[in-house]
Order: C-alpha cells, then structure tokens, then sequence
C-alpha cells in the first residue's frame, strides 16, 4: 500500500489507464522493475494500477539498470521509511563533515583487563562488507550514528565484537560438562559466529590468545 501526496487530485491532474512493457518504471518498495498499467498524475506521482487504489497501488520510480549494491546505497543516503513506506529524503546528506574510518590495533584499557573481556569495533563497507572490513578504535565507535560527524554511517557499518583475554587458555570440563570457558575456545567460538555473516572475520581474527597473557 502507497500513500499519495495529496488525498484528492482533480480530474485534469491525473493521467490514467497507461500502460509499460518495461523499461521505464520500477517499484521503490523493492526496485524491481514493473510492467503492466499505471497512473501518474502532474505533480509527478506515479503508480501502479490504471487508477489509484489505496490497496493495490503501489509507487513507480523511473527505471534503472543498476547493480543491487547501488540500490542499498540509495535506500541509505536518499531514501527514509515514514508510516512504514519509503520516501526521499528532503535534503540532502553533508558528506563533507563525516570523517574516514581510521584503521588501528587497539589494546584493551584498564577496565577491560579487570573484567577479563573487550569489546572490538569493526567497520565494514556496506557494499562491500566481505572485502572491506577493518578494526578501529573505540572513540570513533562512539559518535558512529551521529549525523554529519564522526564515520559516514551511511557508507559504513559497525559491529562490536566481545573477545576473552583472560581465564585458563582452554576450556575446563568436568564430566563433560563446561566449569570454565577457555580463552581459545571462547574466541573461536565468537569468531565462528560473527563469520556467518561476515566470513572476512575469519582470515581476520586468526589469534585467539590476543590480548591474552598466552599471546607470545
């Protein structure tokens, strides 16, 4: 379901009974291009169906022939969702105050060694989030989904991956029961599981003793 601009359009402003065989028009809901009967009305509006129905109809955007990542890109710098249905942003992005992400090893800090877990900021393209993908540090992560500052969240994705530096290097069992997680199996365990999203983790994340007292 769409929603029109306007609730009512006279007569002499819609333009009904049209009719594409592709090529022209595609549904911003999905960006899949559209063929069959539209309606457009003066202002620009279009919609499918040959008249508008508040069920059916559904909003038509000119068509392009563009890879997926061009369109996931446009939905995050062009487009918001409002009322549950998509709409073009009314100005546009300042990309000019947004900062590069800026690749580091951190180290954990005083509180993390006491609690024996840190916590590790990732960024990742999103277009490319299994070719790009990089660590940084914690004060950039900090002011990530903040508008015109810190790292273009609109090009960038974070996530926060916890990672054990203290405790036996191996997991303890009794009984074949787990007593106490081990540093090694821990990790591996953590990386094993961000890796089913992003598989890039694993030839990332290959020490599972860093930061621990058993890295050497």
């Amino acid at each position: 379901m769409a929603n029109r601009k306007k609730l009512y359009y006279p007569e002499n402003q819609i333009i009904r009974n049209q009719f594409t065989q592709g090529g022209e028009w595609m549904t911003i809901d999905d960006w899949n291009e559209y063929i069959g009967f539209y309606h457009s009305y003066t202002n620009g509006e279009t919609f499918t169906e040959k008249e508008w129905n508040p069920i059916k109809s559904r909003k038509l955007v000119p068509y392009k022939k563009r890879e997926e990542s061009y369109f996931k890109y446009l939905e995050l710098t062009q487009y918001t969702v409002v009322n549950n249905q998509k709409e073009k942003l009314l100005g546009p992005v300042d990309f000019s105050k947004y900062q590069a992400p800026r690749a580091v090893k951190r180290t954990p800090d005083q509180i993390e060694q006491k609690n024996g877990i840190m916590t590790r900021y990732f960024v990742y393209k999103r277009n490319e989030q299994n070719r790009v993908f990089f660590e940084i540090a914690k004060s950039q992560s900090e002011n990530f989904d903040l508008d015109n500052e810190g790292i273009n969240q609109y090009l960038y994705g974070l996530v926060e991956i916890p990672w054990k530096i203290d405790g036996p290097e191996f997991d303890v069992r009794k009984d074949g029961l787990l007593v106490t997680p081990g540093i090694v199996e821990t990790n591996q365990r953590i990386v094993d599981r961000f890796s089913k999203k992003f598989p890039i983790l694993k030839t990332i994340l290959t020490n599972p003793r860093e930061h621990s007292k058993y890295d050497r």
